[in-house]
């Protein structure tokens, strides 16, 4: 799950003919091996509009896709800004913006999606960043400063070399507070700490490395949050199971019927195959990224059938409504399924 640290997430192949062509026009440090990517339209057509939590899925060369979180203010139109973390375990992206891409280059990206919105009422949110979790959250508050709607941020990082977007969020945010190379425990009081000073009923916002964020949610559930006011976004694979299904069931092991709706395809998913590779063999491709259910873009609606959850998006509610899945790593409870793909 992305500047976000290279992220993972994906979504349905776009339409080639309104795929947008980016000009990489300025390229800066942002922070240790967080550099800023600035990208505006190649013909200098107006960009299409977002809001605070996008993300922008680029192409960066043939077979490698990668998303990464906006994370300037969606007043600014002239172009869209991204940060990217290299990372020493990157899987092509980050090392590839990094290494090979110069001011000047053609990028081409699909529009803006939202999977993780910003949602305003009466109501102070308090966000919580970690790392290069700041990506999405930035944008938030940039975006909150800039309306006049007051907010609470809680920035932890390695040291203030790690900190991106440090000096702007100060200058910005009048309700930032600043954690600096703090261990596990001392993360965990912050945490406790920090949802303590607001009350339970505010609308909370974290991103961050996989343990942060289930520190969080574990701490926000202890403290009486309700699940709907608990707003997150995965850059990685959570480590604990309780986010998601994974054991196999008999479920997993038996045939059932895909149908794309829209592309008019009809296959069977067999046992232990994803819907993706059933899908990818029937001559469909489903953009995927992390392909382990952590990202939720790829998520996709469902007509018809029961799903079988394999994801670590979804919640309790969501996945009980049996509307949408990760085709990724869900499957089907049933004999037929139908998804509007």
């Amino acid at each position: 799950m992305n500047a976000v640290a290279e992220r993972f997430n994906s979504v349905a192949p776009a339409d080639p003919a309104t795929m947008l062509h980016l000009r990489v026009r300025a390229i800066r440090p942002a922070a240790a091996d967080i550099r800023l990517f600035e990208l505006s339209s190649a013909d200098g057509a107006p960009l299409p509009p977002w809001s605070a939590g996008a993300h922008l899925r680029l192409q960066l060369r043939e077979g490698l896709e990668r998303c990464y979180s906006l994370c300037n203010t969606p007043q600014q139109r002239d172009c869209y800004v991204i940060a990217v973390k290299k990372e020493a375990a990157s899987r092509g992206g980050s090392v590839f913006l990094h290494d090979q891409v110069q001011e000047g280059d053609l990028l081409t990206a699909a529009a803006p999606v939202n999977a993780f919105p910003l949602v305003v009422d009466e109501r102070v949110p308090l966000l919580l960043a970690a790392g290069i979790g700041i990506t999405p959250l930035h944008a938030m508050v940039a975006d909150m400063a800039a309306r006049g709607v007051r907010h609470r941020l809680h920035y932890f990082a390695r040291g203030l070399a790690h900190a991106a977007f440090f000096h702007e969020l100060a200058a910005c945010s009048q309700g930032m507070s600043l954690h600096l190379g703090l261990d596990g425990a001392e993360t965990g009081r912050a945490i406790a700490a920090a949802l303590a000073g607001v009350p339970c009923s505010s609308p909370l916002y974290v991103c961050g490395p996989a343990p942060f964020i289930e520190a969080a949610r574990d701490h926000a559930r202890q403290a009486g949050w309700r699940e709907e006011d608990v707003h997150f976004e995965w850059f990685a694979a959570p480590t604990g199971a309780s986010h998601a299904v994974t054991h196999a069931t008999d479920q997993d092991h038996h045939v059932f019927e895909l149908v794309l709706q829209r592309s008019g395809v009809r296959c069977s998913v067999s046992p232990g195959q994803s819907i993706v590779a059933a899908a990818a063999e029937a001559g469909v491709v489903i953009g995927t990224s992390c392909g382990e259910g952590f990202c939720g873009s790829c998520e996709s609606t469902v007509l018809e059938g029961l799903p079988l959850h394999r994801d670590s998006v979804l919640s309790a509610v969501e996945r009980a409504s049996g509307r949408t899945l990760m085709p990724c790593v869900s499957r089907c409870a049933g004999t037929r399924l139908v998804l509007d793909l």
